[in-house]
């Protein structure tokens, strides 16, 4: 073989070589490209997996919020509830306050004016046993003078010792049937209201104003303009003003400063609260 035959083999060999180390270098890259992909391939369907779980807890939390959002929004209608009826009871309990206090006004001023009954009747009594006094002064001169004089002067006595028992009988009658009165909540100096008792017969509202009928009237002593107060047992319901009598029946319109929950029929009614 000659030189250039040698020198070409050697080119071809050196070719060769190149050529191969070329192939197995695209053979490679090919192999790491498509592992590469598979690679990808896989985090992107996990990604996309994870993404699914991650909108579906999403949405999960958003509707779990909106649910708590209308359990905040009941709850807070609730409170709003409660705290109008605790307002209202608030009124109720204010308005029995005054009440109280103007009744204890009124005691005291009957206090006042029988204290001062009692002062008169003692001045009173002190003249009387001064009268007394005087009259068996003179009873006593008149016994020296005729047995006659003495005989009326001894009945004139007695008929004034009668007086005076009498009198003291009508002063201690006079005090029991007052306690009496005061007992049953009733004013001896100022005009009397009959105690009656009743129920509510029917209810009906007209114009925004709710109507009661119930069972007592005229003949109970009931009169218009005169005020019964409504009840359920031990709770109280509020007060009506009577507006229509009958002699059995009574129409009352309830007052709605003093009302402190519904009224129906069979509740009871009552001239003045029981005590």
């Amino acid at each position: 073989m000659s030189l250039l035959g040698k020198i070409f083999t050697g080119i071809i060999l050196v070719t060769s070589i190149i050529v191969m180390v070329i192939g197995m270098a695209v053979y490679s890259t090919h192999t790491n490209w498509r592992d590469a992909y598979q690679a990808l391939n896989t985090k992107l369907n996990q990604a996309e997996s994870d993404y699914t779980d991650q909108k579906a807890a999403y949405l999960r939390q958003i509707s779990q919020l909106e649910a708590e959002k209308e359990a905040a929004k009941q709850e807070a209608r609730k409170l709003e509830t409660e705290r109008v009826q605790l307002v209202e009871d608030r009124n109720g309990l204010q308005t029995e306050l005054e009440q109280a206090a103007n009744q204890i006004s009124a005691l005291q001023g009957t206090v006042t004016s029988t204290s001062e009954n009692n002062r008169l009747l003692s001045e009173e009594v002190q003249k009387l046993r001064s009268d007394i006094r005087t009259a068996q002064q003179e009873r006593d001169q008149l016994f020296a003078t005729t047995l006659k004089a003495t005989t009326d002067l001894h009945t004139t006595a007695g008929e004034l010792n009668e007086v005076k028992d009498r009198n003291a009988q009508l002063v201690q009658d006079l005090a029991m049937k007052n306690s009496l009165l005061r007992e049953n909540d009733i004013d001896p100096t100022g005009e009397a209201v009959p105690r009656v008792r009743g129920v509510v017969a029917a209810t009906r509202r007209t114009a925004g104003k709710q109507l009661i009928e119930i069972s007592i009237g005229a003949d109970d002593g009931v009169k218009k303009n005169q005020t019964v107060e409504i009840f359920r047992g031990e709770r109280y319901l509020g007060r009506a003003m009577i507006i229509q009598t009958n002699p059995d029946r009574a129409v009352g319109q309830v007052l709605r400063e003093y009302q402190q929950g519904p009224i129906q029929e069979g509740d009871d009614v009552a001239t003045q609260l029981r005590s």
